[in-house]
């Protein structure tokens, strides 16, 4: 199972689950503890932007004296290579600030690595489960290169886009669940 939240509802979500697996996809600067019964915790710092740009609205957790980071191809690497064990029938936490972009594209990456010949049923799938979903687009055109996908997992998206949105600065997305077995079969 896939597990993604903000974090604001990390402890409670690891407490309840006690997922083997957790990877923290947060602000640079900002390492959340890791949770007791964690036995493996990927801590990656950056922001939920595509390029750097004073436009940005970007969400903290005191860390604003640190320069503006986009995910770049190192920290997808490091995604790439901690996931590399993680089977679905293995529970997994994901999160970020919000629990949208940054931890809904390390999700996608997941759904899409396990069920790669079907990218449009998988983001549909996604897209029932979390109609607020709005991923990282810089992360998920990583994804799709490592995934040798073209830009599949981008069309798929635009065919299904996000119909709720959240304002991060002063809510929380839902916790969502992925079930991969449940995708495969869904229509």
């Amino acid at each position: 199972m896939i597990i993604i939240c903000s974090l604001h509802d990390l402890n409670s979500v690891c407490e309840s689950i006690n997922p083997k697996f957790l990877i923290s996809v947060i602000d640079p600067g900002y390492a959340p503890e890791t949770p007791k019964n964690v036995s493996k915790h990927l801590k990656l710092g950056f922001d939920d932007i595509i390029k750097i740009s004073n436009e940005n609205h970007i969400f903290r957790n005191n860390t604003d004296e640190i320069p503006q980071l986009p995910p770049n191809e190192d920290h997808i690497s490091e995604i790439i290579n901690f996931t590399h064990d993680w089977i679905p029938e293995e529970d997994i936490v994901i999160h970020c600030w919000c629990g949208v972009s940054r931890s809904m594209a390390t999700a996608t990456y997941l759904l899409c690595r396990e069920n790669p010949s079907k990218i449009d049923q998988n983001i549909k799938y996604l897209r029932k489960i979390a109609p607020h979903a709005n991923p990282n687009k810089l992360m998920i055109k990583y994804f799709e290169k490592e995934l040798n996908l073209g830009d599949k997992i981008t069309q798929a998206f635009n065919n299904y886009p996000y119909t709720i949105t959240y304002d991060c600065s002063s809510n929380f997305a839902p916790v969502t669940l992925f079930n991969v077995d449940e995708m495969r079969n869904f229509k």
